[in-house]
């Protein structure tokens, strides 16, 4: 069933929140969304400058039915203040990440136990935690990682040496595919969900990121001669199949 027209407070305005709230817009919906950079404030969206760490969030941005979180990990205890404050009833879309399933899970999907091996993801399954506790109505994001036509892991990686991890498979997303899932998630009412985003490449990171350097001109990383022993390989048929995704590489 398509959802109706709904009020969405989108919580940070980063690079992927910008695209998020101009389709959202486009879509019919009512949006506010939040920054800590005055310079992202236009006048096509309604755009509030809020702190998620020092700031108490106003009635206006709590009023919304429906919340996109997509703060990058800073920390449990600002996930926990924030939603504190927020109805229980509310429908929620959390961007957590594939990191949660470490790099050793072997075959991996939805179902799959966490292995978290950073701080970072141990942060997002103490929210995601939190939240499934706390919102009935909670719906998980697991990117991989994101690039666009301007942003990709590759141009912080070349010329690096010494790097490890060679030998771990690929997960990465298209930022539209990203906006896409949660476009649809909205679209069809998907509520207590998770969904992984990856898309179909399925190669170990020292020959893709090799083979992306040379493409683009930039110094290849060097790696180191590694095993990866049972390397994780996420699965993305459930968000294929139910968000009808066609993932762009």
């Amino acid at each position: 069933m398509d959802s109706k027209k709904e009020n969405i407070s989108v919580i940070g305005m980063g690079w992927l929140g910008i695209p998020l709230c101009k389709e959202l817009v486009i879509a019919g919906h009512k949006v506010i969304a939040t920054t800590t950079t005055p310079a992202k404030i236009n006048d096509q969206i309604d755009v509030r400058l809020f702190d998620i760490v020092k700031d108490t969030p106003d009635k206006n941005l709590l009023s919304s039915n429906i919340f996109i979180y997509t703060v990058p990990p800073l920390g449990f205890g600002e996930v926990e203040r924030f939603f504190s404050s927020v109805d229980g009833n509310s429908k929620i879309i959390f961007i957590s990440s594939t990191s949660v399933y470490g790099k050793s899970n072997g075959n991996t999907n939805e179902e799959s136990i966490f292995s978290p091996q950073t701080k970072n993801a141990e942060f997002l399954i103490k929210a995601e935690n939190y939240l499934r506790g706390r919102f009935k109505n909670l719906t998980v994001i697991r990117p991989g990682g994101l690039f666009n036509e301007t942003r990709h892991p590759i141009y912080s990686l070349q010329g690096k040496i010494g790097l490890t991890g060679g030998q771990e498979l690929l997960h990465l997303v298209h930022g539209d595919d990203c906006v896409k899932a949660i476009l649809m998630i909205i679209k069809k009412q998907l509520w207590s969900e998770d969904f992984n985003l990856v898309n179909d490449l399925r190669i170990p990171k020292q020959v893709y990121y090799t083979e992306k350097a040379r493409a683009l001109g930039l110094i290849p990383p060097q790696y180191l001669e590694t095993t990866q022993l049972n390397p994780t390989n996420i699965s993305n048929n459930k968000s294929v199949k139910m968000l009808l995704l066609n993932y762009q590489k």
